[in-house]
């Protein structure tokens, strides 16, 4: 029985994981998509990331890709619904419209002011609708701080006003000084706002200090109307996480889920090729006694999806570990400088890479010697050499996973066969019924022409209980 399979692990892993923008017109690629917008209505999640809109689920497990039109109208889209329909903007973008979640979107034109010029310098919007049918925009202009404005709620490109600012940086916030470690005071990134409303509050979040930090968080102000005042809320940054898989846990959203419970996404940092290099996570949230938002953690191992328990901030954790973490890993051959251990490190700026002619590269992973419960596993794939200009496209990785416990057998159990996959899955979650196992091997079987697969990280999930007549 697997008992585990009502359960995420961040990264998300999403089909089809685009093309950074950023990248196109080079000749090498890298993955991208960050900055998520989530909708929940009717059972459904939307998700709207850059470069890649959109996935949706019905569980939250399990995602689906459309490429809807637009497909990517710049970076940090930004969807609300408003009088019945659903309105998308992104970064120096124009407004569009749909009748539908997933679209088609219709462009409306760009932003204009009272006097009819256009909006400039419009990076990061979002686009909230009211309880009382007034709608706002909240942007960023490349400096560090957040504008906000009163749109026509009838004709949403017109702004009812100069837009006003809403706050900026400020170095005695020691998170959003700049740097990997907070160090420079004279410099922040102040982006990607987001307006949640709760219980009467208005709480303006935002990502500080720069994408490419491990330092990159989520804080807030909050206030009593849609344009302020704004007081800054004192559990700021109310996300953040510094080290492990997912790290840099910034510019996202909050959005309401099942019965009533809160979820932040977030974009989490890679950043080795480039700045723009990213993926997606999320966690439950909740609104403490002083009216603040906190989470609890930001999470990179097993939790049950949203719905899947009452009391999601206290009751999410599966209790499921990394049992395969730092663990000296051996493989059939490697690349020059892409060790074995690499696969196992904890560190998404590293990978294994087999040798060049290495039909069937393979990575051996021993555990604890007394075996561990096995029950789900999360490999973070690199697609060395990608690049579109030379035909090295993105696409499948075949592979099998096997576990075995040497001390009852020398014969391998395959739990995870993705040898006929043909979903492009650069992040891959499965789970699959507990096995006792003290090693795991990791066969490669296919990958797309002109492309090298590299592990930049491999978890088999578990837990250890004494093992019976030992």
């Amino acid at each position: 029985m697997n008992k585990f399979k009502n359960t995420y692990c961040n990264p998300i892993p999403l089909p089809d994981y685009p093309i950074g923008r950023q990248s196109l017109d080079r000749d090498y690629n890298w993955r991208e998509t960050a900055d998520p917008t989530v909708l929940y209505e009717n059972g459904i999640w939307y998700l709207y990331s850059s470069c890649g809109m959109v996935y949706w689920s019905e569980d939250f497990v399990t995602w689906n890709h459309k490429h809807m039109e637009p497909y990517d109208c710049g970076y940090a889209p930004t969807v609300a619904k408003h009088n019945g329909k659903y309105y998308l903007c992104s970064s120096l973008s124009d407004l569009f419209v749909s009748d539908d979640p997933l679209g088609p979107f219709t462009s409306l034109g760009r932003f204009t002011l009272p006097d009819g010029k256009e909006l400039e310098r419009c990076y990061d919007p979002m686009v909230f609708s009211d309880d009382d049918g007034r709608f706002y925009l909240y942007y960023t202009t490349g400096w560090p701080e957040i504008l906000g404005v009163e749109l026509d709620a009838s004709t949403p490109t017109r702004l009812l006003s100069e837009p006003s600012l809403m706050f900026r940086f400020d170095p005695d916030h020691i998170w959003e000084r700049g740097g990997e470690y907070n160090e420079d005071g004279s410099s922040c990134a102040m982006e990607g706002p987001w307006m949640f409303k709760k219980n009467g509050v208005y709480y303006l979040t935002y990502g500080a200090p720069a994408t490419e930090y491990s330092s990159y968080a989520m804080g807030a102000y909050k206030g009593s109307a849609p344009l302020g005042p704004w007081t800054y809320m004192e559990s700021s940054p109310f996300i953040e996480k510094r080290d492990g898989v997912v790290r840099g846990p910034g510019h996202g959203c909050i959005v309401e889920g099942p019965a009533d419970t809160l979820w932040c996404f977030y974009t989490t940092t890679i950043c080795y090729i480039d700045a723009m290099e990213r993926r997606i996570g999320y966690d439950p949230v909740f609104i403490d006694e002083n009216g603040d938002l906190v989470c609890k953690k930001v999470t990179e191992t097993p939790r049950w999806a949203p719905g899947a328990v009452a009391d999601p901030v206290n009751e999410g954790d599966t209790g499921l570990i990394c049992v395969t973490g730092r663990r000296r890993a051996y493989a059939s051959s490697e690349a020059p400088g892409r060790s074995a251990l690499y696969a196992t490190d904890e560190d998404l700026m590293s990978w294994w890479e087999p040798a060049d002619g290495d039909e069937n590269p393979t990575l051996t992973i021993p555990m604890s010697y007394w075996g561990m419960n096995c029950c789900a596993v999360r490999i973070i794939w690199r697609d060395v050499g990608l690049s579109l200009c030379s035909g090295a496209l993105p696409g499948p990785i075949k592979y099998k996973l096997y576990l075995r416990d040497t001390e009852e057998s020398e014969e391998w159990t395959c739990v995870v066969d993705r040898s006929e996959s043909c979903e492009d899955m650069i992040v891959d979650y499965r789970t699959f019924e507990t096995v006792r196992a003290n090693e795991a091997k990791l066969e490669i079987l296919g990958w797309p022409e002109k492309i090298k697969p590299g592990v930049m990280n491999i978890s088999v999930f578990g837990y250890w209980t004494k093992k019976e007549n030992n």
